[in-house]
């Protein structure tokens, strides 16, 4: 989904690609205002935080009490480590 400048709100596929930073609290301070000023004028870009939001809570609900194997969660960590490390090159 991607809702470029949407009715003149700003970069909504920017917002849109991070929306799960902003959700989980890994934004600074300033991309936060940012991004909670464009959730608050844009609708699709609303709608769209408004579904991961619910989203979160179904998995958080769904998956509560089980853990990922050990292997399983260092191997995660570093694949976000390498993406991570090759977006900021």
């Amino acid at each position: 989904m991607t809702h470029d400048d949407h009715a003149g709100h700003g970069d909504c596929s920017e917002v849109l690609h991070r929306i799960y930073e902003y959700l989980d609290g890994e934004m600074s301070a300033d991309d936060v205002r940012r991004v909670a000023a464009h959730l608050n004028e844009c609708q699709p870009c609303l709608a769209e935080h408004d579904l991961d939001v619910a989203l979160k809570q179904v998995v958080r609900r769904s998956c509560s009490g089980e853990t990922a194997p050990a292997a399983v969660r260092m191997q995660i960590m570093q694949r976000i480590t390498t993406v991570r490390f090759e977006s900021e090159a």
